[in-house]
């Protein structure tokens, strides 16, 4: 007997079980993470990501005039730390060369490490927070492209020194103070501080799920000293630091909201596949399949032969 099609878009026919088990296939694929399908979404997303952050165009003027703005409602609000750090640093050569390998180097391998742990380790939580991590950078492009700012270490004027430039005769970075090769840096990519955003979210992860008490302590000190290191190597604002902090957040809320809203997110004390057995049945009460008609199924009192139950 050949299988037609219902308005519904349902094939009378065909087997609910073997509708049900492809959704719950494509929504289990998605709550226990796969390494080759995450290594490709990073990968696209690092693309759109290096795109966006490179390609804001000529805005050198508007953004040494959106940096001295910022310098200066610090400066009336008495906020301005990155002077007296800044001066600081490049006044001690130990400093100023610890200040420039932690920032050339821990931003590029912390947050890669981190989520390499949470995927192998701890999986139940790896799509939570790696979801944090992708919109919290989604929404710091915003504010590169939108708010292109020159970093304290340009404003020579202000008396800030570029301590990866003072540094970069034995470093590799480049003497223009860039963390990497000028060809994919963005010097105006300041505000929100995205190494503060990534840093302070590998500490909260870090803090939150981590046995071990003295990883805990290297994880709280972690996102501090790069504050620290941000601000004394003159290549951000302390407003760009809280900016940073915000986005973080900000990116937090919108993936728990987001979580409520479809289904439970992976939660404390569940088995990766109780978390996909969730997130399956959720979707299942939202959208059940049509039972098909066989002499196992009876009619409801007084209802058209379309209704059936158990």
């Amino acid at each position: 007997m050949t299988a037609t099609l219902a308005p519904t878009g349902v094939r009378h026919g065909a087997s609910p079980t073997a509708e049900a088990a492809g959704r719950g296939f494509l929504l289990r694929s998605f709550a226990r993470p796969t390494w080759w399908v995450e290594i490709l979404i990073l990968a696209v997303l690092y693309g759109v990501y290096s795109l966006v952050r490179n390609s804001v165009g000529d805005v050198v003027a508007q953004a040494y005039a959106n940096g001295r703005e910022i310098l200066a409602v610090e400066d009336a609000w008495s906020l301005a730390l990155e002077r007296g750090l800044n001066d600081w640093v490049h006044r001690t050569d130990v400093i100023a060369g610890a200040v420039a390998l932690h920032y050339a180097t821990l931003h590029f391998l912390v947050t890669p490490a981190v989520l390499a742990w949470l995927f192998v380790r701890r999986p139940t939580r790896y799509r939570a927070a790696s979801g944090i991590l992708m919109v919290t950078t989604a929404l710091a492009l915003i504010g590169f492209y939108w708010l292109p700012t020159a970093p304290p270490r340009l404003l020579a004027d202000e008396g800030f020194v570029d301590v990866m430039s003072q540094t970069s005769a034995w470093g590799w970075w480049p003497a223009s103070g860039s963390p990497g090769s000028d060809a994919i840096s963005n010097q105006f990519a300041a505000m929100p501080s995205l190494h503060c955003a990534w840093a302070a979210w590998c500490g909260v992860v870090l803090v939150l799920l981590v046995r071990r008490t003295w990883v805990r302590v290297v994880a709280l000190v972690y996102p501090v000293s790069t504050f620290f290191v941000v601000l004394g190597s003159g290549n951000h604002y302390l407003l760009d630091v809280l900016a940073g902090v915000v986005v973080l957040c900000v990116g937090a809320a919108v993936v728990q909201v987001a979580g409520s809203a479809g289904g439970r997110l992976p939660g404390p004390g569940r088995a990766p596949a109780d978390d996909a057995d969730v997130l399956v049945s959720r979707v299942e009460r939202l959208f059940p399949t049509r039972p098909s008609q066989s002499p196992h199924r009876r009619r409801a009192p007084g209802q058209g032969p379309a209704a059936w139950r158990d």
